[in-house]
């Protein structure tokens, strides 16, 4: 039976030496770990199914042993991403098929087989079928991850485009053709969906039917790109989902997980990987992000990395009701082969990335990994040398180790406070905005909305337009639409009716331009965002380096502008130089629509681009919105101290994460209400009594941070 809070790192048992193991192990269980996960990525499939139908499990039976012996229990990847090679002989066409006919190659990333592949359906479903029987035979078997990272390799090998990567297989178009059929019904349906100017084909048999072979960028159809990337993310989707009913058959007992993340550098929504993380959710138990800021230097460019990463993950698994995870967090230095890092994690770096991850309400926590691997020209920094030997990294995990396992019963119940802020995002959006070459574009707007209400102390959730109410809608006092070129009129009345109740829209310069199909809707703004927004008509126009005057302060637009005729009683907050309306506001029902004309969500990150943080500041004031918590005086979140609560019952717990190189006396304040303290005590990095302040209604201590020195804080109510 597990008990304590999940807490450990990533191993290769049948990569390491067996006398290697119990060394390990007792250094884990030294450290508070109780759990390991294995079989990622390491030729596990193939190390024990050398050949097809002859399974070696020996040496697995042998870890599970030694590992029981130490308290540890195994979390069990099945190994789908990386299949035997024995499988592609076998199968000489299971490869991913690239648009100019050219396989992947064997042996440059894993996830190089098709998933639509029926021969390797079969093949891994024989595996897991026996590999799920074994792992319910031990008593610290924890649970499953599915593949690893799900989706299409990182990389193309050949083709040095999205289309090199892409499949396009026998499998692939059969699957395309039978996702259409169900989704148009008939070949009119389909054919009317499908036109786009010059290559308006008309479709007489779903043979016709190929997947499209050039973006929308190079005046291919939108639509049809559209469908093509929708199909690939609900093959993975549905992929992940067949993987948990095969276990599901065999182990009742366990849960399963998936590990994946979001707005990586070649791939920000994952358009390019086949991945809806929403969709995948729906598929499994529980849903992790791999953490890791440190590899290409993340936080030096994009200090609220960390926040707005976990910030999606927590929402993603949050949509479903089940728990966040972070399989993977990142235990040392990484990238740049030999000539790297890219950033010399240290131990204070690791601690701030485990604080971030409690703090944003992850359930489980491993390292990754637990020890350097000699067999690559890269020091994947871990919490233990090539040797075994432990690292400052690894006595850091060891001292947080014990007060996660004395709070471990208050970590896995609480939770953090409800937001009052969401951003809408919609993968039909993304796909098309990296269709034709603009995705960096929407992740800057997407960033600078969520930094802004970040930098704040405002608290964000995202929401996915995928199964979208107004039960969902109606937690949130705010929603922002970043970017926001496709919008469906049935999406648009929804925001509506979120509006009319009493909710606050912020659109900005381009919002809902197109449909759903991609097509340009004929009136803009739309039926049911013209209520919302009290405006008549948009007609989109240059920038032309045009200022903004906001409350006496001149601001410097972004990218474009729209030029608006209004309602009579919609109200002008900001005007451009040239008089034309630049912030709006409108009231709707109960609720509020405000607009901006120009694309400050993005411009939100440059230089004399802070706009939108006073739009905010004014949108907050009308509302009565206010932060939950903050400090006194000038304590930024950029490269400063962030502060995460976690509530249950009568006890509140504080984790800060320090990135500040200096060191900081602070007050901190969080809001009490009617609540009175009983007591206030710092439990890490040492237990130390607080003392508090309470005054109309908002309760303060004072605190001393050392550089980059993390603090946890439990607050008990009476």
């Amino acid at each position: 039976m597990f008990s304590g809070f999940p807490y450990g790192a990533s191993y290769s048992p049948l990569i390491f030496s067996e006398r290697e193991w119990e060394k390990d192990l007792a250094k884990m269980q030294s450290a508070g770990m109780n759990l390991v996960r294995i079989g990622d990525v390491h030729g596990s499939w193939d190390r024990i199914e050398p050949r097809p139908g002859e399974m070696q499990l020996d040496r697995l039976d042998q870890f599970y042993i030694s590992a029981q012996r130490f308290g540890v229990h195994i979390l069990l990847s099945t190994g789908a991403s990386s299949p035997p090679l024995w499988l592609a002989r076998q199968y000489p066409d299971i490869s991913i098929l690239s648009s100019r006919g050219e396989c992947y190659p064997l042996g440059a990333s894993y996830h190089w087989a098709c998933v639509n592949h029926t021969g390797f359906r079969l093949a891994a479903e024989s595996y897991l079928e026996r590999l799920a029987n074994f792992a319910i035979s031990h008593g610290n078997h924890f649970g499953w991850q599915i593949s690893n990272e799900i989706g299409f390799p990182f990389m193309p090998a050949r083709e040095q485009n999205d289309l090199g990567l892409y499949c396009y297989c026998k499998f692939c178009q059969d699957g395309f053709r039978t996702w259409l059929k169900k989704k148009y019904k008939t070949l009119e349906a389909l054919t009317e969906a499908w036109s786009w100017s010059t290559t308006n084909f008309v479709y007489n048999a779903w043979e016709d039917i190929s997947a499209p072979e050039s973006t929308p960028e190079s005046w291919s159809g939108v639509t049809r790109w559209l469908d093509w990337r929708l199909f690939m993310q609900s093959s993975f989707a549905s992929f992940t989902g067949w993987q948990h009913a095969i276990i599901r058959k065999i182990d009742f007992d366990h849960p399963t997980s998936v590990n994946t993340f979001n707005f990586k550098g070649f791939d920000r929504f994952g358009t390019f990987m086949g991945l809806d993380q929403w969709q995948i959710a729906e598929r499994t138990d529980h849903i992790g992000y791999d953490l890791y800021p440190g590899s290409g230097d993340k936080l030096k460019s994009r200090p609220e990395h960390n926040s707005i990463f976990l910030d999606h993950g927590r929402s993603v698994a949050k949509s479903v009701g089940g728990d966040f995870w972070a399989h993977e967090v990142e235990s040392g230095p990484i990238g740049g082969w030999v000539m790297g890092p890219d950033h010399d994690t240290d131990e204070q770096d690791v601690l701030n990335n485990a604080i971030e991850c409690l703090g944003h309400d992850v359930k489980l926590v491993l390292y990754m990994p637990w020890r350097e691997w000699g067999y690559q020209p890269l020091r994947w920094g871990a919490l233990v040398d090539l040797d075994g030997n432990p690292t400052p990294r690894f006595e850091a995990v060891m001292a947080l180790g014990k007060t996660v396992q004395d709070q471990a019963d208050f970590l896995m119940t609480s939770h953090v406070p409800q937001a009052e802020v969401a951003i809408l995002e919609s993968k039909s959006n993304a796909i098309f905005f990296r269709g034709v070459n603009q995705e960096e574009m929407l992740f800057a707007a997407q960033r600078g909305v969520y930094r802004a209400f970040w930098e704040q102390g405002l608290g964000v959730d995202f929401i996915s337009t995928r199964n979208l109410t107004q039960e969902i809608l109606q937690k949130y006092r705010i929603v922002c639409l970043p970017m926001f070129g496709l919008m469906s009129e049935e999406l648009a009345f929804e925001l509506e009716t979120f509006v009319f109740n009493g909710g606050i829209l912020i659109g900005f310069a381009r919002c809902a331009t197109l449909s759903d199909r991609g097509w340009y809707h004929h009136q803009l703004p739309i039926r049911g965002l013209q209520a919302v927004f009290g405006i008549q008509t948009v007609h989109a126009g240059n920038l032309d380096v045009k200022t903004i005057q906001f409350k006496d302060q001149s601001f410097i637009g972004n990218m474009n502008r729209d030029q608006l005729i209004l309602n009579f009683d919609t109200e002008i907050l900001a005007s451009f130089s040239d008089g034309l309306p630049a912030v709006t506001l409108n009231y709707h029902g109960k609720g509020m629509g405000m607009y901006l004309a120009t694309q400050a969500d993005s411009g939100s990150l440059r230089p004399q681009g802070d706009l939108l943080t006073q739009v905010i500041v004014e949108i907050s004031r009308r509302a009565g919105i206010q932060p939950m918590m903050g400090f006194i005086g000038d304590v930024p979140r950029t490269d400063g101290i962030d502060a995460h609560l976690l509530e249950n019952g009568n006890k509140s717990m504080v984790l800060f994460s320090n990135y500040s190189p200096t060191d900081l006396s602070v007050t901190f304040w969080l809001q009490a209400g009617s609540r009175e303290v009983d007591d206030a005590y710092q439990i890490f990095p040492n237990r130390l009594d607080l003392n508090s302040v309470k005054k109309s209604e908002v309760v303060h201590i004072s605190l001393e941070f050392k550089a980059k020195e993390v603090k946890v804080i439990e607050i008990n109510w009476q």
